[in-house]
């Protein structure tokens, strides 16, 4: 098979409408579920920002004579105002064609020239193993790549997805059982932007939780999440057609000491979505306010997304206190994420 790699064009409709076919391959693979994003969407989604710069590859294969396949990519993430010796990157192959070296082409051919390119010491990339993976098992694909990479495992994050709808059943039982040691604390629901007056006080909770995530070895540099720049993720949300459910925990003296987060493509065609962070300020746990925020915001799914089928989520394996919320609620380990660093002499 011959292979071709070479920038995106985010100017050719043909070419976005391969990507968006290989994300969604992708998606359906690893989910169970996809987003149905316009190429307008994709355009905003792949593009930088004030707060990083982002450079997208292809790769192209000769399936067939006289025509060919997008069947890869690969990524390279350039933070711009924390964590400035680091760069990310990111390869994918279509799951049809796994195992035929394409991956390890894009890091030879793009991702280590861009690396050294970048002039950045800390190299970060995640990798996807089976549920039952051994994550330093040097045989696993993921591994072998990392490798590639000079990369290693820092930390082992647990993806699980949720089936929807959820029964109103679980939810009030679940309502109720926090509701037992909620006392004088309640939560709110925003249903799009973060109310104007509430930015610092909502971009406070943001830092929190990078500060709160338990991520082993991970080097990592919280970000400063001013009024800004939350308006400015609010923005691209809106290029991109996503929607976020938010709902907040309100302190008995009306401060905000929690949060959690739902993001979902507003198809209705798109079938999964993705449950986001999720926070209580150390100083007020206790309350089973992790529990209630979750509920609230679940329970806006059947109205705000009833074309889900599926939200997916994210957690630490040392993260027993959210991992307990979630297996509540039903959800159920898809596979393991495998948290990647290192500082390779390239």
């Amino acid at each position: 098979m011959h292979v071709t790699i070479r920038p995106l064009d985010p100017s050719s409709d043909a070419e976005l409408d391969q990507y968006l076919s290989l994300e969604k391959a992708l998606d359906e693979h690893s989910y169970g579920g996809s987003q149905a994003l316009t190429r307008e969407q994709l355009r905003s989604q792949v593009s930088s920002s004030p707060y990083w710069e982002v450079r997208h590859w292809v790769a192209l294969a000769e399936i067939m004579e006289g025509g060919s396949s997008l069947v890869g990519r690969a990524a390279v993430f350039l933070p711009l105002q924390e964590n400035l010796e680091t760069v990310s990157v990111g390869v994918a192959v279509h799951p049809a064609v796994r195992g035929r070296g394409i991956a390890t082409a894009l890091i030879e051919e793009v991702l280590l020239p861009a690396i050294r390119e970048s002039g950045r010491s800390l190299v970060e990339a995640y990798a996807e193993i089976p549920p039952d993976g051994d994550p330093d098992d040097p045989s696993q694909p993921a591994l072998r790549l990392a490798q590639r990479l000079g990369v290693s495992r820092r930390n082992l994050a647990v993806c699980r997805a949720l089936p929807l709808p959820l029964e109103d059943s679980l939810l009030e039982e679940l309502e109720a059982e926090a509701a037992e040691e909620l006392g004088d604390y309640r939560v709110e629901l925003w249903d799009g932007e973060i109310p104007e007056e509430h930015l610092e006080a909502y971009g406070l909770l943001l830092r929190q939780i990078e500060l709160d995530e338990p991520d082993e070895e991970v080097e990592h540099e919280p970000a400063e999440y001013t009024p800004e720049r939350i308006r400015e993720s609010e923005r691209r949300m809106r290029e991109a057609g996503t929607v976020r459910i938010t709902a907040v925990a309100v302190a008995p003296d009306g401060s905000f000491v929690g949060n959690s987060e739902v993001h979902v493509h507003d198809s209705p065609h798109s079938t999964v979505g993705w449950q986001e962070n999720t926070l209580v300020m150390p100083e007020h746990r206790g309350h089973r306010l992790g529990l209630a925020l979750k509920v609230a915001t679940h329970r806006q799914l059947r109205e705000r997304a009833p074309q889900l089928r599926s939200l997916v989520t994210w957690n630490s394996h040392v993260n027993p206190w959210m991992i307990g919320i979630n297996e509540a609620l039903g959800y159920r380990i898809i596979h393991r994420e495998l948290v990647l660093q290192g500082r390779p002499q390239l």
